[in-house]
């Protein structure tokens, strides 16, 4: 398993962490190596996470793909990805929040 953020060999090459695109990886197993250093968080970001309507907001989203959305079996098909994405950000946000990081304004570009 790769887990080093930079290789030995070639320090000038990132290495991938596996954190798991894949909706039975191990929660416990998650890698939260690459946001160390990171020390603040949008609001906007973090108020979808508290708010509990990722599900619905990523719905939405992808709705607006019907090919996408016919092909992987519309809102059935995808609730098992859809579950697993809001776990995972349920678990991001306990981390900002054990972490006491910064949650910043969002800028507007």
């Amino acid at each position: 398993m790769i887990d080093d953020l930079i290789r030995r060999s070639q320090p000038s090459h990132l290495v991938f962490i596996d954190n798991a695109g894949r909706p039975l990886h191990p929660e416990a197993k998650l890698n939260f190596r690459l946001l160390q250093g990171i020390d603040g968080f949008p609001k906007t970001a973090v108020t979808v996470l508290k708010s509990g309507c990722l599900q619905n907001l990523l719905l939405q989203s992808l709705y607006v793909d019907k090919e996408f959305w016919e092909n992987q079996g519309g809102s059935e098909g995808l609730k098992h990805w859809l579950h697993t994405i809001d776990k995972r950000g349920q678990i991001l946000l306990q981390y900002i929040q054990e972490h006491n990081l910064t949650v910043i304004e969002d800028s507007l570009l």
